[in-house]
């Protein structure tokens, strides 16, 4: 498996370990049982000796838990991670109605280095050696409306913070599966080899989690989601790598950075005629506003960059994956995105 791969794996089962542990200490510490939920919980998800925390301190009343110095180990392979800091706040878990904002302060591997360093996408920048980085994620799940809010925000810094937040309904799927199990859906999978309740087996928690959410999915429905990128050096060492590697100079045609400056604003320009040709969006107008919205990110001219997705009627996302392997061209009627800054 790449190495990219592992590393985005291995954050994603850090990030579960880390959740299983703050719900444990908020259902059980007004009775004192904290220490003991933590164990019990770790174990049925296969985790109990790859977890380790220097210390845990909850409130029964304010709903929130902190976990200082979180080690992770042996989550996928031999790799570890580590993380600063979690803080869970605003932590509801009723029946009918599920809401909590996590933060991971400090999330590194065993280097002292973010995970994102070893993507290729990160590395194509020019850095590898990245600080920690740092991930929220906030929901709110209403069983009786069956809705559910997300907001996920990823601060790594050097690179980019990226945000999503999405709004769904037919939602009752995915309280089943933080339950312990999953309904059939579009998405389903062969059998395979699955833990205590019916999760992934020890050793497997990052894939497993992937390989339950997508058979998950499917019913689910999407009522309007909204993604956006803000660049913190990423795109500007990217444009200077461009210029000096892929751009040909010459001794005769006067100063390199100039020959550079030049070809880039071309490449630029025909980028947005690409776009403007390409991009599945009915309205022209529409159209040339949101390539140009894409090419003055890619050129560095602004920092952040916005999709908004905000169909008619909610789409199941069963419905949008059919529509994105069988007729793409329909996606945007369907979805209706807009691109902004």
């Amino acid at each position: 498996m790449a190495m990219s791969q592992r590393n985005l794996m291995l954050a994603g089962g850090g990030a579960l370990a880390a959740l299983v542990v703050g719900w444990a200490v908020l259902g059980q510490v007004a009775d004192g049982k904290a220490e003991a939920a933590i164990v019990q919980a770790l174990d049925e998800h296969g985790m109990r000796d790859q977890v380790h925390w220097k210390s845990v301190s909850a409130s029964p009343f304010g709903g929130s838990v902190r976990l200082d110095e979180v080690n992770i180990t042996g989550v996928l392979g031999n790799a570890d991670m580590r993380i600063a800091r979690v803080d869970i706040d605003d932590f509801i878990d009723e029946p009918r109605r599920k809401r909590a904002e996590v933060q991971m302060h400090g999330v590194s591997t065993s280097d002292g280095f973010s995970p994102l360093g070893e993507v290729e996408f990160v590395q194509a920048s020019g850095r590898s050696q990245l600080p920690p980085a740092k991930l929220t994620m906030a929901w709110h799940m209403d069983l009786d409306d069956d809705t559910m809010t997300l907001a996920v925000a990823l601060e790594q810094p050097d690179v980019m913070t990226a945000r999503l937040d999405l709004a769904l309904e037919r939602v009752g799927a995915l309280a089943r599966l933080s339950e312990g199990g999953a309904a059939p859906s579009a998405f389903a999978l062969p059998d395979r080899p699955r833990g205590r309740r019916g999760g992934p087996p020890p050793g497997m928690m990052g894939m497993g989690m992937a390989f339950q959410w997508l058979e998950t999915m499917g019913e689910v429905r999407l009522k309007h989601l909204e993604a956006g990128l803000r660049d913190d050096g990423y795109v500007k060492r990217s444009i200077a790598l461009h210029k000096r590697y892929a751009i040909p100079v010459s001794p005769a045609d006067g100063k390199a950075a100039a020959q550079r400056d030049t070809r880039f604003k071309a490449d630029i320009e025909k980028a947005q005629r690409d776009c403007e040709r390409d991009l599945p969006v009915t309205d022209v107008g529409a159209r040339r506003k949101a390539c140009t919205t894409l090419t003055e990110f890619i050129s560095g001219e602004t920092a952040s960059i916005r999709l908004t997705l905000s169909p008619q009627r909610p789409v199941s996302v069963s419905e949008i994956v059919e529509q994105a392997m069988q007729a793409p061209a329909r996606l945007a009627p369907l979805l209706r995105p807009e691109i902004g800054s």
